[in-house]
């Protein structure tokens, strides 16, 4: 092995940034979408920032909604069936001619509830990314709760109570309590308008009996939240979304400005005595919302018996409107996913010093090595290196011995605000990655940025092994077409025997992976 007598590259790490501090971020384009792939309708939602006296806000320009109705294609066996999946891709072209002019980080789609439990998501997901033109991303229950509140917040009143917010979608209803921009509890419920009429209304016939049973089944899924939210209390409900909008319409038809459990059961009532959801006539119900109203109606009731909830109101901003309102604090240096890293690694006790100066080292090797990359992607890359950094040792909270499978457990089973599953899950390969052995990366890592990226953690956990350097001593780091070169001078190998030891390790046993990976190092 030779070794150059170049200098190595100096990097300092004792002033980096506070992983939750703001960035200041470039002025907002115009325009944003989000596009909501929801489990009764896929939505559309183009907004324009507006900068006011108040804050940046954001004004709805133009929406689209189609009725695709994905969860009635889930079979028995938990996958989509043929039907579903192309109402659903011709839907995402659609869309897809409307956002064509759209920059890639002017765009979110979120998946919901159907695509998080269907067995071939993944096939759907990637068919449906081409028809549309821009990544999908599967988000957790929870952060689909917290985007829904993020979305009503900004259509409600900064009034400083408390406040709960009902969303029934077509396969999750998503009940949150928050106070002003902030949300306190957050719980996603595995019931909704089309999973409950599917299981009782499937035929389209609608009885006293079926009624009572699909309200006594969706009181079975939110029992388990209901005391918890009665203890915690509110000052007033609000419901968001189709369900509880078609709902509070009949209401304001009685005279009422809210949604009440009078209003509900004599619903109900009127849905039992036309006997079929095809004759069912209400003033103001649209077409698209008939097939499913009767397992919204049950869905409510049960919301109202186990919640306590004595009248709701409706409130137009729900997960689009939150997803838009993310992106902008995301684009502003108010990113969600950097403030649950930054709790969790606080949480679990991580030396933070440490984190940050691995992380540092972590990324002026990743920019090195990835210079052909877009800037977009380098960028999302960097994200990613720097929160594995932090969460690497969170496993040590556990226990010393493999702590590195520890933390890769939890970040890959957390709650994590922000993150959508795709994230979640890079997230912990990186982390489990970050030392130990490769093997066990071979079935889990196909990308070959994320391996680079490991490889990058990998040196910077070496070369920060003694935790008590204010600068560290780059090695100088280069990939030539499919070769990564490793490169230090004599002097520093002599004075550094340890860590010249362990990068040759390091050497041996990325050479000992095999083919798998798609790249090799090479010390010169």
């Amino acid at each position: 092995m030779m070794h150059t007598s170049a200098s190595m590259q100096v990097i300092r790490t004792t002033a980096q940034r506070p992983l939750a501090e703001s960035m200041p971020g470039a002025d907002v384009p115009g325009l944003l979408a989000a596009v909501d792939l929801g489990s009764n309708s896929f939505r559309l939602l183009i907004g324009r920032v507006d900068r006011t006296g108040l804050g940046e806000q954001i004004r709805p320009i133009d929406a689209l909604k189609e009725p695709v109705r994905l969860a009635a294609g889930l079979g028995p066996d938990g996958s989509l069936d043929a039907a579903a999946r192309q109402r659903g891709l011709e839907s995402l072209a659609r869309f897809g001619e409307r956002l064509r002019s759209f920059a890639p980080d002017a765009v979110r789609v979120v998946a919901t509830s159907t695509l998080r439990v269907a067995t071939n998501a993944h096939d759907f997901i990637e068919s449906g990314e081409a028809a549309l033109g821009f990544p999908i991303s599967v988000i957790s229950g929870r952060e689909e709760a917290r985007l829904i509140y993020l979305g009503a917040a900004h259509e409600l009143a900064l009034d400083g109570q408390d406040r709960l917010v009902i969303d029934i979608g077509g396969g999750s209803t998503e009940c949150i309590i928050g106070r002003n921009y902030e949300s306190q509890l957050l719980e996603s419920a595995g019931v909704g308008c089309v999973t409950l009429t599917s299981r009782y209304f499937g035929d389209g016939a609608i009885d006293r009996k079926r009624m009572r049973n699909a309200r006594y089944a969706a009181r079975e899924v939110f029992a388990p939240y209901a005391n918890m939210y009665r203890k915690h209390g509110w000052t007033y409900a609000v419901g968001t979304s189709g369900t509880a909008k078609a709902l509070t319409q009949f209401a304001m038809q009685c005279g009422d400005t809210e949604l009440n459990i009078g209003h509900l059961e004599t619903l109900a009532a009127v849905l039992a005595k036309a006997g079929h959801a095809d004759l069912v006539r209400i003033d103001g119900l649209k077409a698209d919302r008939r097939p499913v109203i009767a397992g919204g109606v049950a869905t409510m009731l049960a919301a109202f018996d186990e919640f306590g909830i004595e009248s709701i109101r409706y409130c137009p901003g729900a997960l689009r409107q939150g997803a838009l309102y993310d992106m902008l604090g995301r684009s502003a240096g108010d990113d969600m996913r950097r403030i649950t890293v930054s709790r969790m690694a606080e949480g679990y006790g991580v030396d933070i010093a440490h984190a940050r100066n691995t992380a540092a080292s972590a990324l002026a090797l990743f920019d090195a090595m990835a210079g052909s990359l877009p800037a977009e992607d380098r960028g999302a890359c960097a994200n990613l290196i720097e929160w594995a950094a932090h969460l690497a040792e969170i496993g040590l909270s556990i226990s010393h011995d493999a702590y590195h499978k520890h933390s890769a457990y939890i970040v890959h089973h957390a709650d994590m605000p922000g993150f959508s599953r795709n994230e979640q899950d890079v997230l912990s390969r990186l982390v489990l990655g970050h030392t130990g052995g490769l093997r066990k990366l071979r079935a889990l890592v196909h990308d070959e940025r994320e391996w680079m990226m490991i490889l990058c953690l990998r040196i910077a956990t070496i070369l920060h092994r003694h935790r008590d350097e204010d600068t560290t001593a780059l090695p100088q780091v280069s990939r030539d077409g499919a070769r990564v070169r490793i490169r230090w001078p004599e002097s520093w190998r002599r004075s550094h025997p340890l860590t010249h030891a362990s990068l040759q390790a390091e050497i041996a046993a990325w050479a000992d992976a095999g083919s798998v990976i798609p790249f090799a190092t090479h010390a010169a």
